[in-house]
């Protein structure tokens, strides 16, 4: 556990889940035809991490600056994961479209990539809560 915290300790921390996210993820993909080595799989990875980076700068607003209500860590994790992947479906809909296809997640119903926004919010709230008990929040965080 990091005994300082801050606002760059919530950064390693978010990067640090996200790229293994995102290895995760690469690993997967030959299951579903797409190469491990592709644009489709570093984006994925170059994703997660800037979803972990921007949910670690948002971690310095525990009260939300313009309606005045506070945001703990499942708020701000959420909705930051939940526009990191909907920026993310949008920008690779087709990539997406074959892998909700593929037999391994059809059979469940879930066939629109626009389910892929669950797994958005679940991971945001993951990384802020991970980085919330590791480095901090608030608005007293230092910026080293």
């Amino acid at each position: 556990m990091i005994k300082k915290q801050s606002v760059t300790g919530r950064i390693v921390v978010g990067k640090l889940i996200g790229l293994v996210i995102g290895i995760f993820c690469l690993a997967v993909l030959p299951t579903f035809g797409f190469p491990v080595v592709s644009y489709f799989g570093l984006g994925t990875i170059i994703m997660f991490m800037m979803m972990g980076v921007m949910i670690g700068f948002v971690g310095q607003y525990d009260q939300h600056p313009l309606f005045d209500f506070k945001m703990s860590w499942p708020l701000r994790g959420a909705a930051v994961g939940f526009g990191f992947m909907l920026m993310y479906v949008l920008l690779s809909y087709n990539d997406i479209s074959v892998v909700m296809q593929s037999s391994v997640v059809s059979w469940m119903g879930l066939e629109s990539p626009f389910w892929a926004l669950l797994d958005g919010v679940v991971i945001g709230m993951i990384m802020g809560y991970v980085e919330t008990k590791f480095a901090g929040e608030g608005e007293d965080l230092p910026l080293k």
